[in-house]
């Protein structure tokens, strides 16, 4: 029997249900199934002497039971019994009639596991015994070959008007993407890169405001269609600071952008790519944030550390989703972001690289194209060091 609901079928609160009729014939038959021949279950003279009076049947031969709810109904065909504990509150005698039952109480998606509550009441209501399991919802392969993707491809990339945004929006458009760049500010700059797109456009939207993120997917579904790539790669200007004198406010405003932003986003993206089972999402970082980092840039680093976490924790509980995750991390890149770093100090960073130059937005650009490419479809949860080999 092939199993016709995945994990993401359930939800919590979600029950199932049996009836079960304690016989005679259903206590001897557990008996002899189990070898349980105990006479307070099968000796109706041995059970007058006890304070029962009367015959209690087996607790596991009704206990049995939850696996025929488990297996055959919630979740069904294909579901591993992980664990169980059963508390017995109250005997059952032979006559008796129960109803059994299994609530989902939790459900976690990065192991395909769920939770359940078993309980069993008897004809007037009392309940005889309760207990909790742990299920796994095994995953079918499929020995068919997946086929090409012949989906037309459709990005957003975040802070996409400038700089490594542009560079990748002009990569992805080049590979054959619909492309949505966003823009806070840099309205002119963000649609004449738009203008230059084949299939592009140019949306105004605050990557610090979560709020923003439903509004800026369903722009992009009525002009292209659902997105199946994302690029996080908004930031700020304003990521200087001490990390003991830097205000909260400075650590807030980073985090925003680096993290309660794109967690909105992807949030809001994710329902339709596990539908699909497609989609390619990748963070701009740092290398700062897994190596040695500057002085003075606390609130930066801290948030871009934030979203590598973010992403890596995406990557462990959707992968199985068809969902892929990755980060880019750079060393200094030539932007404009390097406006206020002084000369000598962009000299002395090159001079130090392996490769004696500086970062291009180019050589992030090829790095993300390939992460969201159908090449790199077993690259999953990983960050890709662009440094030049300053970072090894």
């Amino acid at each position: 029997m092939t199993p016709d609901k995945t994990i993401n079928d359930w939800s919590v609160g979600d029950s199932a249900n049996a009836e079960v009729s304690v016989t005679e014939a259903f206590v001897a038959e557990f008996a002899e199934f189990s070898g349980d021949h105990n006479p307070l279950h099968v000796d109706a003279t041995f059970a007058e002497t006890t304070g029962f009076k009367r015959r209690v049947a087996h607790g596991m031969s009704y206990g049995a039971i939850f696996s025929r709810l488990i297996g055959m109904e919630l979740p069904g065909p294909g579901a591993l019994w992980l664990s169980q504990s059963y508390r017995f509150a109250k005997p059952v005698f032979i006559g008796d009639k129960l109803r059994l039952s299994v609530t989902v109480t939790a459900i976690n998606l990065s192991t395909n596991t769920m939770e359940l509550t078993c309980r069993a009441k008897n004809q007037t209501g009392d309940e005889v015994m309760n207990g909790s399991s742990e299920v796994m919802l095994l995953e079918i392969e499929n020995d068919e070959q997946e086929e090409p993707r012949d989906k037309q491809r459709i990005a957003i990339v975040t802070g996409g008007s400038r700089g490594i945004g542009a560079e990748i929006a002009r990569t992805l458009d080049a590979l054959g993407f619909c492309v949505a760049v966003t823009y806070q500010s840099s309205e002119v700059e963000a649609k004449t890169l738009a203008d230059s797109l084949s299939r592009g456009t140019a949306l105004k939207s605050d990557a610090a405001d979560p709020t923003s993120a439903t509004k800026l997917l369903s722009a992009v579904e009525r002009l292209f269609g659902a997105p199946d790539t994302i690029i996080l790669n908004a930031g700020s200007s304003a990521m200087y600071g001490d990390a003991l004198s830097a205000q909260a406010s400075s650590f807030q405003q980073q985090m925003d952008i680096q993290f309660h932003g794109p967690h909105a986003l992807v949030s809001a993206a994710l329902p339709q790519m596990i539908e699909d089972r497609f989609g390619a999402i990748v963070a701009i970082s740092s290398s700062y944030a897994s190596n040695v980092p500057p002085p003075g840039m606390a609130p930066y680093v801290v948030a871009k550390s934030a979203l590598e976490a973010y992403i890596r924790c995406l990557a462990v509980d959707y992968g199985a989703k068809g969902i892929r995750l990755n980060i880019v991390a750079p060393s200094m890149t030539d932007t404009a972001l390097l406006s206020s770093v002084p000369e000598r100090n962009r000299k002395l960073a090159a001079a130090q690289n392996p490769r004696r130059r500086l970062a291009e937005p180019s050589d992030i650009a090829s790095a993300a194209a390939y992460l969201v490419s159908e090449e790199a479809g077993f690259v999953n949860g990983h960050t890709l060091f662009v440094t030049g080999g300053s970072h090894m």
